[in-house]
This record gives structure tokens, sequence and C-alpha cells, in this order.
């Protein structure tokens, strides 16, 4: 379909574009009671503006996104410098207290990321995406899988010391439970983690020895 855009004053350009787009460009258009050129006219401008800024257009939604999670969440974002000093204070004062408390926002936000992904496959399929948002407190997020209800999770960027990264892998065990599933190994180091996720087996205790991946 071509999209018929102003160019200058007097001038016209035609724009090709998909006719999926086209169709959901006139239902949004409709929706925001726009005319079609209005709307693409208006979204155009904005992309623009981000790509001069040295963004891309991909990075809306990604933004979009983003902005949304944090306020469904009601969160709000931290220094990492400021949050590794908190961890470490907190890990000497009390561990245990420090370590359930991220297991338990860990099902938090794992019982939301289940109303997009309902199940672990879900999820392993938009794990780069959910990295990129800056929801979880990793640079690296991959999940790999290995049977219905088995999963290898490997975590990169989790953290500067050990403690952190510890919180990050409590933080990680908490969403893998609410899907019902458990942890049956993990390797971890510093700002890495390996965990082994399977529906079968015993959970692995929360104090385990740690070592390398």
């Amino acid at each position: 379909m071509q999209l018929h855009m102003h160019a200058g004053p007097m001038a016209r350009t035609n724009i090709s574009i998909d006719e999926e787009v086209a169709a959901s460009l006139s239902d949004e258009a409709t929706r925001e009671n726009k005319t079609m050129y209005a709307l693409s006219n208006e979204s155009l401008k904005v992309m623009l503006n981000i790509c001069r800024s040295g963004g891309r257009p991909e990075d809306v939604y990604t933004s979009w996104m983003f902005t949304r999670i944090l306020k469904d969440l009601d969160t709000v974002p931290t220094p990492g410098d400021l949050v590794e000093k908190l961890l470490k204070k907190l890990y000497e004062v009390d561990k245990d207290w420090l370590l359930r408390t991220w297991f338990e926002e860990g099902q938090r936000i794992g019982a939301y990321l289940r109303l997009s992904s309902p199940s672990m496959q879900d999820l392993s399929d938009e794990a780069k995406d959910i990295s990129k948002l800056g929801l979880l407190p990793v640079k690296r997020l991959e999940l790999e899988n290995e049977g219905e209800t088995e999963f290898t999770i490997r975590v990169v960027g989790a953290g500067l010391s050990e403690e952190s990264t510890s919180c990050a892998e409590q933080l990680f065990r908490g969403i893998i439970s609410s899907y019902s599933l458990h942890v049956v190994s993990s390797k971890m180091s510093e700002g890495i983690i390996m965990l082994r996720v399977s529906n079968k087996g015993d959970p692995l205790p929360v104090q385990h020895a740690r070592t390398r991946p």
C-alpha cells in the first residue's frame, strides 16, 4: 500500500508500507480520532528525533515497555553503585533476611512475567528482550530449553560482588518458583550465575557452596 505524505508546502511524496501495517495504522488512527496522515506524520517525527539523537526505531518499544513495567511494579531505578553498597551492608547485618527478600521479589516479578509469558518456554523465547528492558539486574540472560520442564539459565553481569550475585541468584529462584519449577543445581562466581531448572528431583537448598560455572 502507498501512503501519501506532504514533503513540503506544495509537494507530496508516496511511501510504500505493508498491508498489515497499513491496516493497523488505520485502526489506530480511528481509535485516536486522527487521520492516517496525522498519525503517521506524528509517529515519523518521533522516530526521526530518536534517530538524530543516536537511537534506533526499535528503541521506542523497549523504552515504552520499560516505563510501563516500572509503573506496574511500582519500581524506582537505582544507581548500580548505590545498590552494591546497600547490599553489602545488609548482607553483613542480616544475610538470611536479605536473600529471602530478593527471593520474594523474584516471585512478584515472576507473577508479572507470567501475564505475558505463561510458561517458561514463552519466557525463554523472550529472554533477550527481557534483559534489554532492564527489568532484571543483569546484562545478559540466556534460557536454554532442554525439555518441556527442564532449562538451563545463564546470567552474565549479575552484580559486581558475591553479595549482589547471591541476591540476583535468589531473585531468579523466585521467578522460577512462580512457574512451579525449582532449581536443582546452581553455580556462581561474581557476576555470573548458571542454574539448572526442572520440575523433577529435589529443590536445591538456599545455602550451597559457590563454584565457578
